[in-house]
């Protein structure tokens, strides 16, 4: 399971990036808060299904992109 929180944190970081978003600018987008993203980002956590779909959708990818 640490694997995949790490792969999905890089993944998240770099699609954010990549975008040239600010975890601020995410977290508005997909409605939470800015903590939310850096501990996804940070591999603290992971986002549940439903904001998957949302951060998917905002960078136009897959969810399986995602890990």
């Amino acid at each position: 399971m640490k694997t995949l929180k790490s792969n999905i944190a890089r993944n998240l970081t770099t699609l954010r990036q990549l975008n040239k978003y600010s975890q601020e600018d995410v977290a508005e987008q997909i409605g939470v808060s800015r903590q939310a993203v850096a501990k996804w980002e940070s591999g603290e956590s992971v986002p549940d299904i439903v904001n998957c779909d949302a951060l998917a959708q905002l960078y136009t990818n897959s969810m399986f992109t995602l890990h």
